[in-house]
């Protein structure tokens, strides 16, 4: 059951909508306790049997913030007890998401002679493991407080975020539901919630699934693609990518707005970026911030410590030596940026998504380090320059995302080359398709911002078309409606998000 599944939206959520409003009768304790156990039930609709495995991670992380908050004081036991606790996840992760494949990996190039066979991936296992280790985290280093099973359950299993993130951080989410308020349904939240829902859904159905099968098409045969098809796939693929995600995040953010609960916004024009760090600012936005803060920034500390440790400086000018740079900004962020793309998934490709993202990344800071602010250079790469150069740079790393393998990455660049023929007949309307999409992307308004509930410091998007900002009237009410029965008539059951899978 996805949120773009008719049993979902025709069953699932009414019910969810009328027991809140029901349980909330009952004060905070009622209604998290009822959601906590839709929460279960949406994900038990998956698989029952992976539904013990969320509980039981669940359990185990539970126990160990509170034996990690019972030792406040003694680091060496709350050390002890963070290490066993992040071990553990990672070790169930790897179980899960990596072990087999590498060892069907290993199969194939002739090091081992065993069929390893495989084990089914638990829906949202990256999600779940992540969120769980980042609080451990917090709680050793005292910006978390223990929380009660109730609480830290619905902060790990809340249905909006639980398959596919955001990946929230506690002072998110914790402080909305430990506060003593009316635990009803708000009427403006409600309408919000539902047109945030409602956008996120349009764009995931009438958008993302109706332009698949022309990327599906150029990835399934890469070696046939000429260079007009790879193109046009390659492109058809990241718009598609960028409309199911951004569609996935609306509907996440909305249906948590539903309940009166807010969400930090994943997604906000990250086509839109003037430079790979601005894309990474934009793009998976929780995602980003989670990698900063819980592995670039503890690389960076530990080798900080041991510069200063043999007497070498770690200012700003030291950065800015080539020494300094390739020890304090390149090898932290290709080392990341590649855990970063083998959590997209356990195939070389995905390592060499990432490892594509942290070279783009060490140019950028490379840039932004040895060429100065005010320079002519400077100033000449920016604007629709410096968008198109982004775009095109985040386009060649979505092939590798998207194709089955290393080898048919290479063979669509090939493509995109003109290595397997240059032209080929029948694009037109595919070409216009394309062009409306990048008008959309680019010159629209995106949908927090229509919605009113972007972030008042943000000043980094511009909309050349101007919509309207919403308001809970009929005319609104009228286009929403029209909007979300449209979607639901091409709704399909068989149609999943594209980060489902990670």
């Amino acid at each position: 059951m996805t949120f773009s599944s008719p049993a979902f939206f025709l069953l699932f959520l009414p019910l969810c909508v009328l027991g809140f409003q029901i349980f909330g009768r009952f004060g905070r304790r009622g209604a998290i306790s009822f959601l906590t156990f839709m929460s279960f039930v949406f994900y038990a609709e998956w698989s029952t049997t992976y539904l013990f495995l969320l509980i039981a991670s669940i359990l185990f992380n539970f126990c160990i913030s509170r034996l990690i908050a019972r030792y406040a004081g003694r680091e060496r036991a709350q050390s002890a007890w963070l290490v066993f606790g992040i071990v553990t996840n990672i070790a169930a992760l790897i179980y899960f998401k990596y072990l087999f494949p590498l060892l069907g990996f290993f199969t194939h190039i002739g090091l081992s002679h065993h069929d390893w066979g495989s084990v089914i991936l638990p829906l949202g296992i990256s999600f779940f493991t992540f969120t769980q280790i980042a609080y451990l985290v917090d709680v050793k280093q005292g910006f978390a407080q223990a929380e009660t099973l109730l609480n830290y359950s619905l902060f790990v299993t809340f249905f909006p975020h639980l398959i596919a993130g955001p990946i929230i951080h506690h002072t998110e989410m914790m402080p909305q539901f430990r506060e003593e308020r009316r635990y009803r349904l708000n009427r403006d939240d409600v309408a919000l919630g539902l047109t945030w829902f409602t956008m996120g859904f349009f764009k995931k159905v009438m958008i993302a699934d109706r332009i698949s099968p022309y990327a599906d098409a150029v990835f399934a045969a890469p070696h046939q693609a000429v260079a007009t098809t790879a193109w046009l796939g390659a492109l058809t693929y990241s718009l598609q990518l960028y409309f199911d995600f951004s569609g996935y995040s609306d509907m996440a953010v909305g249906l948590a707005r539903i309940f009166s609960v807010r969400f930090p916004v994943n997604f906000n024009s990250p086509y839109k970026a003037l430079s790979i760090i601005d894309f990474w600012q934009r793009w998976h936005m929780t995602l980003t911030r989670y990698i900063m803060y819980y592995v670039y920034s503890p690389i960076l500390f530990w080798i900080s410590a041991r510069r200063q440790a043999k007497g070498k400086k770690v200012s700003k000018r030291a950065q800015a030596t080539f020494e300094g740079f390739m020890s304090m900004i390149a090898l932290p962020l290709l080392f990341t940026m590649s855990l970063a793309g083998i959590w997209h998934g356990s195939g070389l490709e995905f390592l060499g998504y990432g490892l594509i993202h942290g070279f783009y990344l060490t140019i950028n800071h490379l840039w932004r380090t040895f060429v100065p602010l005010h320079s002519r250079l400077r100033r000449s790469i920016d604007g629709p320059l410096a968008l198109l150069i982004t775009y095109t740079c985040v386009l060649f790393g979505e092939v590798m995302f998207r194709a089955n393998s290393v080898r048919d990455a290479f063979t669509v660049y090939a493509g995109m080359l003109g290595r397997h023929g240059l032209f080929t007949h029948g694009i037109k309307y595919q070409i216009l398709l394309i062009a409306a999409l990048l008008a959309v992307v680019w010159l629209m308004p995106n949908t927090q911002e229509i919605l009113g509930e972007e972030q008042k410091d943000d000043n980094t998007n511009w909309s050349l078309i101007k919509v309207p900002r919403w308001q809970p009237n009929l005319a609104w009410l009228l286009l929403t409606v029209g909007a979300f029965l449209l979607s639901m008539g091409y709704s399909s059951t068989e149609s999943t998000f594209l980060y489902f899978q990670f």
